[in-house]
């Protein structure tokens, strides 16, 4: 048994493991900075309601503001391009892009 626990997030020599998010660029830079946050708060008051639970019949309040045709995928900033999705809707959405992605 050993005499103090094993130290989680480090390696072998006992330095920590870099972060992956040093290389990602910021939100400024994807296209996420003051203009989104003024649609975000446009579509979160016009959209209360998540609209993909709505389509299956669910009540869910709206707390994300998704690009329905991602900037990934050549999806512009307009409000048409905006919808309101709940958080379990979001990461569903997400983790189809992403797979998409991969295979790209």
């Amino acid at each position: 048994m050993p005499s103090r626990p094993p130290k989680f997030g480090q390696n072998k020599s006992g330095m920590s493991k870099p972060c992956n998010w040093s290389k990602r660029e910021s939100r400024q830079a994807r296209g996420y900075g003051r203009d989104h946050d003024r649609m975000r708060a446009i579509v979160l008051i016009e959209e209360p309601l998540c609209r993909e639970c709505q389509k299956h019949g669910r009540v869910c309040a709206t707390v994300v503001a998704d690009h329905i045709k991602p900037k990934a995928e050549g999806g512009d900033d307009e409000r048409e391009n905006y919808q309101g999705l709940c958080d379990p809707c979001h990461k569903a959405k997400t983790a189809q892009e992403a797979a998409r992605a991969r295979k790209r």
